[in-house]
């Protein structure tokens, strides 16, 4: 199993899209129907154990405060990545990273270095055959110093780096906690969260006009037009010019702190895929989605941005009389 893993790490020329940081449903496919998960397969997570193996720096009391309180399709345990090679997967479901380097060569080599944690189960078909099936896939956005790290691994040792040594902006246990909410609330109710759905009119987007919306500040870390070339940080006030109503800057551990304490705000979580970005606004005890974006060929996020969730908010304030 562990080979495996590491297989799929490998240099390839190309990566799947992704949109929204995360989606349900199988990976492989640009479009989806309710066919592309089946009852069957549904009914076969349900009855699994569903292991999700942690990073080594994670806290793992706090990590499994967080997740089991909510998925709750299957009964989930926590194992640390070491142990994989020692565990059998057959008939279990199971969260794991992996990642695709896509390198570009020219006058110079570049390694771009997508992130993913899966929702996976292995199963045998009704001819005898194994195959995988995949369920959900969730977007990593890895910090620059680990973008630059990445590539001076060998293909058998990234996995194991990303485990131990990298630093992954959005992996915290708040924001896992959300992220997996969603994913099991998808699962249990049969519907499924597209490569490309966009959403800028949820009714509780209104609510952010009277309320704080917190922002993690790793966002005003500048990225250029390649991973692990930096430039500086934007300036705070400029990013967030157009954005009319109340917010705060916070670490991501201290965002985190709020979600597991149980406090009542709205939150944004950025990630860049290359050269893809995608940002969603979500509500910290419920975990519901009531904005997000995707933008390709853009590397930033922008005060027009912040200016789009602007709008959104006074839309469908409008909508509902305030």
């Amino acid at each position: 199993m562990k080979n495996m893993i590491m297989a799929v790490v490998a240099a390839v020329t190309i990566s799947f899209p992704s949109f929204s940081q995360l989606k349900v449903y199988p990976v492989e496919k640009k479009e989806l129907n309710t066919k592309d998960l089946s009852e069957e397969a549904i009914q076969n997570l349900r009855n699994s154990q569903t292991l999700f193996f942690y990073r080594s720096d994670d806290d793992l009391m706090e990590l499994r405060k967080a997740l089991e309180e909510v998925w709750t399709i299957s009964e989930l345990f926590l194992y640390p990545f070491s142990e994989i090679g020692n565990i059998g997967l057959k008939g279990r479901s199971y969260f794991v990273i992996e990642g695709f380097r896509r390198v570009t060569s020219g006058y110079t080599t570049v390694d771009n270095t997508y992130l993913y944690l899966h929702l996976y189960m292995n199963f045998t078909d009704r001819k005898g055959k194994d195959f995988q099936q995949s369920f959900a896939r969730l977007d990593l956005f890895p910090t620059q110093e680990t973008m630059k790290e990445i590539p001076k691994h060998k293909d058998e040792k990234v996995i194991d780096f990303i485990y131990t040594d990298a630093e992954i902006s959005n992996w915290t246990p708040g924001f896992l906690r959300n992220y997996l909410k969603n994913i099991n609330d998808l699962l249990i109710s049969g519907r499924g969260r597209g490569l490309y759905e966009s959403n800028d009119e949820v009714p509780a987007v209104s609510q952010l006009a009277n309320t704080t919306l917190y922002v993690p500040d790793y966002v005003l870390e500048r990225k250029g037009h390649l991973y692990g070339i930096g430039s500086g940080n934007q300036d705070s006030e400029r990013l967030m010019k157009d954005y009319p109503y109340s917010y705060e800057f916070k670490s991501a551990s201290q965002i985190s702190d709020m979600i597991l304490e149980g406090e009542d705000f709205y939150y944004l979580v950025y990630t860049r895929s290359s050269s893809e970005k995608y940002y969603t606004v979500y509500h910290s005890k419920s975990g519901e989605i009531v904005y997000n974006a995707y933008k390709p060929m853009s590397y930033n996020l922008k005060n027009s941005d912040f200016k789009d969730i602007a709008k959104s908010v006074k839309k469908m304030g409008k909508k509902a009389g305030k």
